[in-house]
């Protein structure tokens, strides 16, 4: 849970017109590390409550949307600072509800049953909105594994490409390009995060989820399909009680015909959103920094899929 914490300072007068050195009240804001979005075409509104007491934080953006908050560069980051202004307001809300609806904010006809005790503006300081995008193949893999950065300069460009299909590994499902799945190469049995004993069918030193010949037969596992071109030599076999014939060194198919594309991949996109709040100003109420949280929305989690060009 995000804390925030305002100071009141309460000043004691009597009828002498003297004062004591004053009480101070401490009132605290417990809310969640995540928020919420309305995105109402042309614009933005942040938002997060709580409930016992009710309130609610705020940001409108004006000009803004969904789209242009997931537009990530090259490098997989959108990164903006907005002034808060009269046009991008910093609102701090309470409420005589004893609960808020999760729609709150997202009405086009405000919701007649809230009643609002203070709501407090902040036209002054500065909003950053940072997205980071991280994308996935799901092979059971971890990416920090696959030589996602091998020179550790978190530039992802000279990632390591087993089968050079154009896929960097941590994004390749299937990184020796033979169209056997690498999750389904059995990279990592114990599911410790030790690929020493990863899968090698041959013995020759190269686990099969990175092995073009997983059986050392000399016919590429990719070509070793006899009974249908369907991109997944899995399914061919030839003697049953062997298994499927890329596993098979007795059997060198040599691909009737040979395969003649790769299987498409997904690949997972997780955009994580995050909001810095700065500088702003709410009466009594002045922070320099507040960190807002993560954007909780389904937008977040998206997916592609690509077909490598073959060889």
């Amino acid at each position: 849970m995000r804390q925030l914490f305002f100071l009141f300072l309460i000043l004691n007068t009597i009828v002498l017109n003297s004062c004591d050195d004053g009480d101070i009240i401490t009132v605290e804001l417990d809310f969640d590390n995540t928020f919420k979005v309305c995105d109402g075409g042309d614009d933005l509104v942040f938002y997060k409550t709580k409930n016992d007491p009710s309130e609610s934080l705020s940001l409108k953006l004006s000009n803004t949307n969904l789209e242009d908050v997931l537009a990530v560069d090259e490098a997989g980051v959108f990164e903006n600072t907005y002034t808060i202004s009269t046009s991008n307001p910093f609102n701090y809300r309470s409420y005589s509800n004893a609960s808020l609806p999760s729609d709150l904010f997202c009405n086009v006809i405000p919701n007649a049953e809230i009643n609002i005790n203070q709501d407090i503006e902040s036209t002054s300081g500065t909003a950053t909105l940072k997205t980071t995008l991280t994308e996935d193949d799901n092979d059971n893999i971890a990416a920090e594994l696959e030589n996602q950065d091998p020179n550790g300069d978190g530039d992802f460009t000279d990632a390591q490409d087993t089968d050079g299909d154009g896929l960097p590994d941590y994004i390749d499902a299937d990184d020796d390009g033979d169209n056997i799945l690498t999750k389904n190469e059995d990279p990592d049995p114990n599911n410790d995060g030790d690929l020493s004993d990863a899968l090698d069918t041959d013995g020759d030193g190269i686990p099969n989820y990175l092995d073009a010949d997983d059986d050392g037969d000399g016919i590429d596992t990719r070509d070793e399909e006899n009974d249908s071109q369907d991109q997944n030599p899995a399914n061919d076999i030839t003697v049953s009680e062997f298994g499927a014939d890329y596993l098979n060194k007795d059997v060198a198919n040599t691909g009737t015909p040979a395969a003649v594309a790769y299987r498409q991949h997904t690949i997972s996109q997780t955009y994580t959103v995050t909001l810095i709040i700065s500088d702003i100003d709410l009466e009594l109420i002045s922070l320099d920094i507040f960190d807002f949280g993560t954007l909780d929305n389904s937008v977040t989690s998206d997916s592609r899929q690509v077909t490598p060009v073959f060889p």
